[in-house]
């Protein structure tokens, strides 16, 4: 048997405590959802009440509210789940998972899978070429669909090393497969940088953190190097820079289980620092008006080839 959930309300009379926590309201009925030491992504409060208020019932994805504030001792341990007697029937683990649970994370796009197969957690994969931040950025949203449905059921850390992130066509992708454009693009932090410095300093010491913030089986360097392309670098203070971004992928490898996807939209003198350690290489050229992806490397997959029209990966989903 599954307990009744203890519900408060936002308009409850507080005592005077002087404990002050963030907390995170329905604004339909005013029911306190979680009450947390530390700011929170809101995506999380929803996902844990698979988007339904347990007060009202009412969708969390555009009414869920947080607020810093002070609150009532009995507030204390509010963190609400979607186990209540209204879902109990929903919530029965199954004896057997589909197999579609069970395939690895895919481009769900047939002229690429035939080439990767798969993408592994803990791998390094490195996509090089034109349209190699158009695979990531479907890669970015496939990452939130369930894994029946061929995702890892995450959030993403996204680092962006060249300005070239493109909110508007991850919500693009998020309209083909059904999913509203803001809660996909909720799910995604987002960090750019604009000097190398920026990067080294996102990649060794603010990326393993949030890694755990956000608990993401995914990571993201876009264009790691967009911002080694001054003619007036050094190169020397460059190699220096680049060995520490190295050094902070090298630990995030061995400390964390998450699929690292870096890619690098412009050729740079420095490309090999990165792709010589990948697990799988792939390049996304341009011939003529099609797209040319090549696999470089890959732990147990020969060399091959796929060709297709940049428009088949802009909408991989047919209506």
């Amino acid at each position: 048997l599954i307990p009744q959930q203890s519900l408060h309300y936002q308009y409850e009379i507080l005592d005077r405590s002087e404990q002050r926590r963030f907390v995170y309201i329905c604004s339909e009925c005013c029911c306190i959802l979680k009450v947390s030491h530390r700011l929170r992504p809101v995506s999380e409060v929803i996902e844990a009440l698979e988007n339904r208020c347990p007060g009202c019932n009412s969708m969390l994805e555009s009414s869920v509210v947080c607020r810093s504030t002070n609150i009532a001792e009995t507030w204390s341990e509010v963190a609400l789940s979607a186990t209540s007697p209204r879902r109990a029937s929903t919530r029965e683990k199954a004896l057997f998972e589909p197999a579609s649970a069970l395939r690895g994370f895919c481009f769900g796009f047939p002229p690429l899978d035939r080439i990767t197969h798969r993408l592994d957690p803990a791998w390094l994969a490195v996509f090089t070429g034109r349209y190699a931040n158009v695979a990531a950025e479907l890669l970015c949203f496939r990452a939130q669909l369930r894994k029946e449905d061929g995702g890892l059921d995450s959030s993403v850390v996204f680092i962006d090393g060249g300005n070239r992130s493109d909110p508007y066509l991850l919500a693009s992708y998020a309209r083909q497969y059904g999913v509203h454009p803001k809660k996909a693009l909720r799910r995604v932090a987002t960090s750019r940088a604009f000097t190398m410095y920026q990067l080294a300093n996102l990649v060794t010491r603010e990326l393993p953190r949030a890694i755990d913030d956000y608990g993401s089986k995914i990571a993201i360097i876009s264009d790691m190097f967009g911002t080694f392309n001054e003619p007036e670098l050094n190169r020397e203070e460059a190699g220096r820079v680049i060995d520490a971004v190295r050094r902070g992928i090298r630990e995030i490898r061995e400390e964390k289980e998450v699929l690292l996807l870096v890619t690098l939209g412009t050729k740079t003198p420095y490309d090999h620092m990165v792709t010589d350690s990948a697990d799988l290489l792939l390049e996304l050229g341009a011939s003529r008006s099609r797209v040319t992806a090549t696999l470089v490397k890959h732990p147990f997959q020969k060399s091959a080839s796929s060709l297709f029209k940049l428009q088949e990966l802009l909408r991989p989903v047919q209506p």
